[in-house]
């Protein structure tokens, strides 16, 4: 789980899991975690499943919608906080986090130079997606800077001569902060806008000779909310939001016009069309909801944003969940069909089906890398495991950090938009799809191997902080957690054709394939008729 502020707490209610209200409809359907299905609601009879999201908005959609909204986002609005809602390894092992992917990323320079992959004339550009408040970008850039200028070996002060850092960010807020930050380094660093699900709109194909970068990205996200049932049957969820009726009637006249017109008429459609309530049509009595439609619920926080009392309203808002036949998202049904049999593979060990959150994001993230590098090698360090543990369910594997990571289980549905939401990275998805665009996996195995390889120490305060007990305190107890906490990998992956001779030089190597000969002939029968359901 992603070590952050809450991450103590959230451990601690774990314990508690079982005290989370269950749907009916979960139960039906023996799943080993039904609490994930959160109030769900049923077409009316005969409504075709496939028109839901012509007006609700998928899981991703909610996600995509409370994070990046426009105005109202947790992260496009600078609502996050990178101090109380969460801290991550850079900011509280600074500077030294940095200083060990710098070291790791002047070996990959040297492995290059050496092979003439990368001329001497020629910029190693360090690429960082999600860069946050640009820590990384400035510890990394300042110990490249030091090490010129004190180490005795050449290479270093060649490695700066070479090396520029380029922060790329979906959120205009967020890249300003880099660029402040960083401002000090000159032509040497830059803060850039570019969505990670689509590198390829911000890099040209193969124009890129150095490492693409990102530490706890992909868990950012947006994921797609699915049960796989334990025959192969696989469902999809729809957010239903909605305002009750008496506090609609409360805040309507506040609403501007074009916003509110826009949630009445979707409202008596959304109501007939998909629910057959027809009782407000002809009594003109309210029904007990008004629901918002993709477009509604984008207004209603538009709307919230611009007011007065906007944490107040925004949990005026309740939600539903609606769950169709995968199959209406073709390119979420086309992700099961490739990889049917990891799915199934969990599903015949479980005996029961589930709740997962499928990333097809950190696929296109991804092989975006990939197709932007020429040569080099991408660094992804983030919280998660492989296909085995994503889809085991010994605990969450969403998680929230502001106001709703009190919860026993995180609900992605408590505080909209006053949240940070994540879910665990799957290292074996990003391998195998970094495949088609010819990279190939070097290491995957735990964090702290980072620091392998490298001069950096991690047992005393680094000189650059304030020489305080507690300061002492809170980075010995985040050096400890470095060492300790195996959810946190690296995966490191080498473009084709860069470098023969390179090796990563961490250990404890973890496998990124299902073991599939753990299992019986029974259990093999098994997992084909699933695979078989799931490619269908």
């Amino acid at each position: 789980m992603r070590l952050r502020i809450a991450v103590l707490r959230l451990v601690a209610t774990l314990a508690i899991a079982g005290t989370a209200s269950v749907s009916l409809f979960a139960a039906d359907r023996q799943l080993l975690n039904e609490w994930d299905v959160r109030n769900e609601i049923h077409l009316a009879p005969g409504v075709n499943p496939a028109i839901v999201k012509d007006y609700f908005p998928s899981f991703y959609d909610y996600l995509d919608t409370v994070l990046f909204h426009p105005t109202a986002g947790y992260y496009s609005s600078g609502r996050v906080d990178f101090t109380n809602h969460y801290r991550t390894f850079p900011g509280a092992l600074a500077p030294v986090f940095g200083h060990m992917v710098a070291e790791q990323m002047f070996r990959m320079w040297d492995g290059m130079r050496k092979a003439g992959t990368l001329g001497p004339a020629e910029k190693f550009t360090i690429a960082e997606f999600g860069a946050g408040d640009g820590a990384m970008a400035e510890s990394v850039l300042d110990y490249i800077d030091q090490q010129a200028a004190t180490n005795p070996d050449p290479r270093w002060r060649e490695f700066k001569q070479q090396a520029i850092y380029a922060c790329y960010d979906r959120s205009p807020a967020l890249s300003e902060i880099q660029r402040k930050r960083n401002s000090r380094f000159g032509a040497r660093f830059d803060a850039r806008q570019g969505d990670a699900t689509n590198p390829s709109a911000t890099i040209a194909r193969a124009s890129l000779k150095g490492v693409i970068l990102s530490n706890e990205l992909p868990d950012c996200f947006s994921v797609y909310k699915v049960i796989l049932n334990a025959d192969g049957s696989a469902e999809i969820a729809f957010t239903v939001p909605s305002v009750p009726s008496q506090v609609w009637q409360r805040i309507e006249a506040s609403i501007p016009a074009a916003a509110r017109n826009l949630i009445k008429k979707d409202d008596d459609v959304i109501s007939h069309k998909l629910f057959a309530d027809k009782s407000h049509q002809k009594t003109g009595a309210p029904h007990d909801r008004v629901y918002l439609s993709h477009a509604g619920f984008s207004a209603i926080l538009d709307a919230f944003n611009a007011g007065s009392s906007y944490e107040d309203n925004v949990k005026l808002l309740q939600f539903q969940e609606l769950y169709v036949p995968a199959s209406v998202m073709p390119e979420l049904a086309e992700h099961l069909r490739r990889y049917a049999p990891s799915y199934a593979y969990a599903l015949t060990k479980n005996g029961k089906g589930m709740v997962t959150y499928i990333n097809l994001g950190e696929g296109k993230f991804i092989q975006g890398a990939g197709a932007a590098l020429k040569a080099g090698y991408v660094i992804t360090i983030d919280y998660g495991s492989n296909w085995e543990g994503t889809l085991g369910q010994e605990f969450d594997h969403l998680r929230m950090y502001g106001p709703g990571s009190s919860q026993s289980h995180a609900d992605p549905y408590h505080s909209p938009t006053l949240n940070d939401m994540t879910t665990d990275v799957n290292f074996s998805h990003i391998a195998a799809e970094g495949k088609s665009v010819g990279l190939e996996a070097m290491y995957f195995g735990p964090q702290h191997s980072l620091q392998m390889g490298t001069p950096v120490n991690l047992d005393q305060l680094p000189s650059s902080r304030p020489q305080t007990p507690d300061e002492t305190a809170d980075f010995q107890q985040w050096a400890g957690l470095f060492y300790s906490w195996e959810a946190y990998k690296v995966l490191i992956q080498q473009k084709d054709h860069t470098d023969a001779a390179y090796r990563y030089p961490g250990d404890g190597a973890e496998a990124l394939a299902i073991p599939e000969n753990g299992l019986s002939p029974v259990e093999r029968q098994r997992l084909a008729e699933i695979a078989k359901k799931l490619a269908h």
